[in-house]
């Protein structure tokens, strides 16, 4: 499993641009592994919340 950040640069309009869908495509189907994206503004708006975030990514990781 891969986690990735999200930076602006990787959406238009809050949707995935066309370049960071196929290189979600391409490493999917190179390892298959499976890519988990983090867009920015949801990591931005849990501000400095440590417990917040921990709660994120499990629950991204399918933990809880």
């Amino acid at each position: 499993m891969t986690v990735e950040v999200d930076g602006p640069s990787h959406f238009v309009d809050r949707k995935p641009s066309r370049s960071t869908i196929l290189k979600r495509r391409q490493v999917a189907k190179l390892n298959g592994i499976p890519v988990i994206s983090m867009p920015y503004w949801e990591w931005n708006e849990l501000k400095k919340d440590r417990e917040k975030k921990q709660l994120y990514l499990h629950s991204l990781l399918g933990l809880i």
